[in-house]
């Protein structure tokens, strides 16, 4: 018989992971669905459940000091719980623009309530909202045990569709999200519908632009996500290498936008399903990657 958990302390969850397999319940938005047999019944578990709803460790979003990469004074970056909720993060001035626009985009505001972004990356969707933009901020997860902690990069966690590396023993506490001057932003979802939608692609920018005396600007920094066209998201370091110390007047350059676009146009491969079909989510991100072209562009 499956039993149900709701601790209210870290430490007591964590005592509990260490034996034996559970199912981590915190919102619970995915995992309803999920479990449902059909519309109306009531979800089915197969493993203990630990409700971690109650946590108040885990509530919390805060800025704090990490250590440097390389040499220097601290850097600082943002802390936020797995137990915050969505509509958390959409509201508070310390997340950056990029991913509360991503989040605005989950479901409804009523799910968004519940929901959090924890569960939303443990979900391992390749469609997640929240993904684009934690890659793109070089987003780390911090994962919990009775044996310690250990950090990762967000994109090293996950895997595939729905496979992550986190251990049965084990739970994401904190996302960590280094501090980053990117001011210029983009994000776009293509659904369904405006709202409530499931997403056939989302692409999310950032880059930084400067201008020199002449008043001309230049990128120095330059970065773009796709999500829902490939097992996971699609980012490539290589290429956005490529836009970084271009005059912005480049980007008004047709072959040069058109060098750009073809050489993502390989690495989209976005498959066929009951949402949309390959051929038209890798024309949308095509066509949004141009948009955030011709929007830095005019900088």
């Amino acid at each position: 018989m499956v039993e149900v958990y709701r601790p209210e302390t870290l430490e007591q969850a964590l005592d509990k992971l260490a034996v034996g397999e559970h199912t981590l319940f915190s919102g619970g938005t995915d995992l309803m669905v999920r479990h449902s047999v059909r519309p109306g019944m009531s979800p089915t578990f197969d493993r203990d459940v630990v409700f971690v709803d109650a946590i108040d460790e885990l509530k919390h979003i805060t800025e704090a000091e990490i250590e440097p990469e390389g040499e220097g004074a601290p850097d600082c970056a943002l802390f936020i719980g797995a137990g915050v909720t969505l509509s958390e993060i959409e509201s508070h001035p310390l997340v950056p623009d990029v991913l509360r626009q991503g989040v605005a985009k989950i479901a409804a505001p009523a799910l968004r309530n519940r929901a959090t972004m924890a569960g939303n990356i443990c979900n391992a969707s390749p469609a997640a909202d929240s993904l684009p933009a934690l890659y793109l901020l070089n987003a780390r997860v911090v994962l919990s045990s009775l044996k310690g902690q250990r950090e990762m990069a967000l994109e090293d966690f996950i895997m595939a569709p729905g496979l992550t590396q986190l251990r049965a023993d084990e739970m994401l506490t904190h996302v960590v999200i280094p501090k980053q001057d990117l001011p210029e932003s983009f994000y776009h979802k293509v659904g369904t519908r405006a709202a409530n939608a499931l997403t056939k692609v989302s692409v999310a920018g950032l880059a930084r632009v400067v201008k020199g005396r002449t008043g001309k600007g230049k990128v120095v920094d330059w970065r773009v996500a796709f999500g829902a066209v490939g097992p996971t998201i699609v980012r490539s370091r290589e290429l956005e290498s490529l836009l970084v110390g271009q005059p912005t007047e480049k980007l008004t350059k047709p072959r040069f936008v058109d060098e750009v676009v073809g050489m993502y146009s390989e690495i989209i491969r976005p498959i066929d399903d009951q949402r949309s079909t390959a051929d038209y989510r890798h024309q949308a991100s095509i066509n949004l990657l141009r948009r955030w072209l011709s929007q830095l562009s005019m900088q």
